[in-house]
């Protein structure tokens, strides 16, 4: 039997991540991804969705992402060291109109207007001189190399200044920010201009205050730093592109570095963080949540008590290449320090050419000048003319190459929880659920199927058939809501009542009431069997036909076969002929289908948790499927897979054992 069972995995495990593989090309066949309701969405950073398409591998072929998977499934082994992305630097579409998140760039400025002094305030606006026509500013509009307009107003600025956008439908202000020194400044972005203001529609600019007075105003026009390009056959990755014009001082700055972390614990500049601390930290936060939820009587779930992971990063990479100027050496520099004052300090040099290209700098030890506990940004330094391509900007764990570990079944998009700490508790909850429907379906549906065989055509069988055949017409949906009416009814039962006791006599929803916590163990267990009664009652009237009717075919066909004549004819008791040789070979059906019963066991009462608002996985598998969440559909997929095997192994080892014919051995 031992060797059996071990042919029998050998073969049926391969399968199931043959399955799982199946399952994950069809999942990603339409190329939509949980992302896709995001991106449409103003209030969330196109920024940070592209940063996580990169850290999800969202890019990589299916096949690459699948045999990412299955490491992490394989006890995580891993060859090389991990990676944190940091960046990917997927600057804002313009045609958008989404100018809230800019990366830095090169530094390169035009004056469009020189300093000069200007009459502001009362009824007539004073013309912003060489900005006064949409002749003359109509090329800044219209040129993708500019990116805004810098006005700077000398001390001391007049109050409320403002630039005035004349245009034939009205005057649209935009206001100057007043500074601690006197001075005021103002940043208009011109695809913002554009936007606030019809272009076709401007007839000039001017300047204007609360109080009549003088003020001395500059503007410049900064130049585009950061341009777009789509990488051929990537969908919609993108990648930054920097100019450098070989003028001295110039530079691409690259700010607001995104954190690399999951936790919420570690600042996100801190690239080499007080893990202690961080942990410490994290303690005093949940302990502290306790104490709230001790406070407010143990409502709603217990906070959860956060891991700190602790990683440490020895090496920035990124992609490079050169676009335009052939081959270029370009200096990377870290800003650390003050978020409003940042100081530059060298990291190390790279060689670009037109190849794409992954270049890795050091960061342990630290370079000088380099602090890894304020990293700000980072800037790029060329003195040769070009312009050059950079992508993917990450941080690599110090760890070993190699390793393996538990199996890592990743996490959770939707949830941002890992897969197993999201699906275990609901997998337990889903097979106590079914576990007890399938205990009272078989301890109802064999007998009852095996008193349809023996009292056939009475009015007892035709009642049961009758009964049986409503209970497998009607929809589990349709089943559960029909209940859950019914019992909703007994909530409006007045206490005063003669029938007050079946007032709220079941609960409709859930799996525990809200003063679950605050109940002895006995209570508990009480509390929970309670709020299963309905589901499983659904679980056990949508289930019995179906079982009633084969055990009853089956029995009726095994006493009319000749070794039951037989046995009658011998002189046997009827209740031996009937329970030790007709039940016996009547049965096998019924073990056979343990195979497929497994893993009904996890997906088999997806409406009724949904109409319960019963916690199971069945549910869940259903959400992750609506939302794309595919780390926890694969899980499930794996699950139930293995239940599928482990189910087909159990119903051939049991029907060996029902049936002397049956030899595992042979």
């Amino acid at each position: 039997m031992k060797q059996y069972a071990l042919k029998r995995l050998l073969i049926s495990i391969p399968l199931v991540f043959v399955m799982t593989f199946v399952v994950f090309v069809i999942v990603n066949w339409r190329g939509a991804t949980r992302f896709d309701t995001f991106e449409n969405d103003p209030a969330v950073d196109p920024q940070v969705i592209e940063l996580e398409k990169r850290r999800l591998g969202i890019y990589d072929p299916v096949p690459v992402r699948y045999l990412h998977w299955l490491r992490g499934v394989l006890f995580d082994l891993r060859v090389t060291q991990g990676r944190r992305f940091i960046a990917s630097f997927e600057d804002n579409d313009l045609e958008r109109g989404d100018d809230r998140y800019r990366y830095g760039g090169t530094e390169s400025r035009v004056a469009v207007a020189a300093e000069a002094e200007y009459a502001v305030g009362g009824e007539v606006a004073a013309p912003a001189r060489g900005l006064t026509t949409r002749a003359e500013f109509a090329p800044l509009l219209a040129a993708r190399d500019f990116e805004r307009l810098e006005f700077t107003a000398a001390a001391p600025a007049p109050k409320k200044l403002a630039l005035v956008v004349m245009t034939g439908a009205g005057a649209v202000p935009f206001e100057f920010s007043p500074r601690e020194d006197g001075t005021a400044v103002l940043t208009v972005h011109l695809d913002q201009l554009a936007r606030r203001a019809d272009p076709t529609q401007i007839s000039e600019l001017r300047y204007n205050s609360a109080e009549p007075g003088t003020a001395r105003i500059r503007c410049e026009a900064v130049r585009r730093r950061i341009w777009q390009e789509t990488l051929p056959g990537a969908g919609k990755r993108r990648a930054i592109q920097v100019e450098f014009r070989g003028e001295a001082g110039q530079y691409a700055e690259l700010g607001s570095v995104k954190s690399p972390y999951t936790t919420k614990v570690a600042e996100g500049s801190d690239w080499d963080p007080d893990w202690a601390k961080a942990a410490e930290k994290a303690e005093a936060a949940w302990k502290a949540a306790m104490q709230e939820w001790e406070k407010a009587g143990r409502t709603g779930p217990a906070p959860e008590r956060r891991a700190v992971e602790g990683v440490r990063f020895d090496r920035l990479e990124f992609e490079g290449r050169t676009l335009a100027g052939g081959a270029m050496k370009v200096e990377v520099q870290l800003l650390c320090g003050p978020p409003d004052a940042p100081v530059p300090a060298k990291l190390g040099e790279v060689q670009l050419d037109g190849d794409m290209e992954t270049f890795s700098l050091p960061l342990q030890p630290p370079p000088p000048g380099v602090d890894l506990h304020a990293v700000r940004g980072l800037r790029f330094l060329s003195a040769t003319a070009g312009r050059v391509e950079l992508d993917d900007f990450r941080l690599r764990i110090l760890q070993g190459a190699i390793g393996a570990g538990a199996p890592n079944f990743g996490t959770s998009w939707d949830k941002k929880k890992g897969v197993l700490s999201l699906i275990g508790e609901k997998v337990r909850n889903t097979i106590a659920l079914n576990v007890c429907a399938i205990f009272f379906v078989w301890l109802i549906a064999l007998p009852a199927g095996i008193y349809g065989a023996v009292r056939q055509y009475t009015m007892g069988d035709r009642t049961v058939s009758f009964l049986t055949y409503i209970g497998m017409a009607m929809p589990s949906f349709f089943l559960a809501t029909l209940l859950v009416f019914v019992v909703s009814l007994t909530y409006d039962i007045p206490k005063t009542s003669w029938w007050s006791w079946m007032h709220g006599i079941l609960p409709i929803a859930g799996r525990t009431s809200p003063e679950h916590d605050t109940m002895s163990f006995a209570g508990q267990m009480w509390d929970i069997g309670k709020h299963m009664i309905l589901p499983v009652l659904v679980g056990v009237l949508g289930g019995i036909g179906g079982l009633q009717r084969i055990m009853r075919s089956m029995m009726l066909e095994e006493r009319r076969k000749l070794y039951i004549t037989t046995a009658m004819a011998k002189g046997l008791p009827p209740f031996s002929v009937l329970y030790k040789h007709a039940l016996r070979n009547a049965i096998i059906p019924f073990i056979a289908g343990l195979g497929s019963l497994l893993p009904g066991l996890i997906g088999g009462s997806a409406f009724v948790e949904i109409v319960f608002d019963y916690p199971g996985i069945g549910r869940q598998m259903l959400e992750s499927v609506q939302s794309y969440d595919i780390p926890v559909v694969m899980a499930n997929t794996l699950i139930v897979g293995l239940l599928l095997v482990l189910g087909n192994l159990l119903a051939d080892v049991l029907l060996a054992v029902v049936d002397p014919r049956i030899s595992l051995e042979g």
